[in-house]
Parts: C-alpha cells; structure tokens; sequence
C-alpha cells in the first residue's frame, strides 16, 4: 500500500496524534520520537509523516528530508544520553527485522558494556561474484 496515511499503522497513528509519544523534533514531512520498548534508553525512531512501508518507497526528496534531521538528533541523543556511539540503522522489509510497516530510522545510544551482541557475522565473496553484483546494482541504479 504506498499511500499518505493508513488508518491501522501505529505511526501514522502517532502522526495524527491518536496515540501519546514523546516527540523530540516534528518537521513538515518528518517526526522523531523515543521508542517505547528501546535496546537503550534514549533508543529514538525517526520517521516521514507521510505513510511509506519500506525505505525504497520514498522518493529520494521526502528521504533526503528526512535524512537531513539524522545528525542533529544523533548529536542530541549522544549529549543528553552520554554515549560512547550510536547505531544508525533502517531495517527494511520483515526478514530485516522491521516489525512496524512504516519506514522508519532507529537512532540507537551504545555504551561498550551494553547487552547488545554486534557486529553481525560477515562472509566473502568468491572469484566474480563481486563484479557481478556491483554491475547487476549499477544497471539497476540506471534503470
């Protein structure tokens, strides 16, 4: 559904102001709030107002609009929180981990003795895999 609003998402609910949040920073096209189940406390979702399920759904203004907000809250979220780093993450479909049908940013504080288990396991490409998946990308990104 790629629509402004969906009456059943809790963002867009959010959004409306059907839903209490503690907002940190409301734009035209964008929100920042605290999540209510944080990893860490200070755990901060940013999101466009207009109702997108996935990241590659917006067009690029609405996300560069969005996007622009990012390091602002990350510098608020580091002073107020005191953190040592942050993960900036975006998951984006289920098997990604996104539990919320709302493109949404995660703007996560990080100490070194936090419970969270990073980085995640990496692999390696073989002979030219490499090459075939930055020229299938790079075909796709002129398309």
């Amino acid at each position: 559904m790629k629509s402004n609003d969906d009456h059943h998402c809790i963002f867009c609910k959010i959004v409306r102001g059907e839903i209490p949040s503690a907002r940190l920073i409301e734009t035209e096209t964008a929100i920042a709030f605290l999540d209510i189940n944080p990893v860490c406390h200070g755990h901060t979702l940013l999101l466009p107002k207009a109702h997108h399920p996935v990241l590659a759904e917006l067009s690029d203004e609405l996300a560069g609009k969005v996007g622009a907000l990012l390091p602002r809250l990350c510098r608020a979220v580091t002073a107020a929180t005191g953190a040592e780093g942050l993960n900036v993450i975006v998951n984006s479909g289920r098997v990604a981990g996104q539990t919320i049908d709302h493109c949404h940013w995660h703007i996560i504080p990080r100490w070194s003795d936090d419970p969270v288990n990073w980085p995640w396991p990496h692999s390696q490409y073989s002979g030219d895999e490499l090459e075939q998946m930055r020229f299938r990308i790079e075909r796709e990104l002129r398309a």
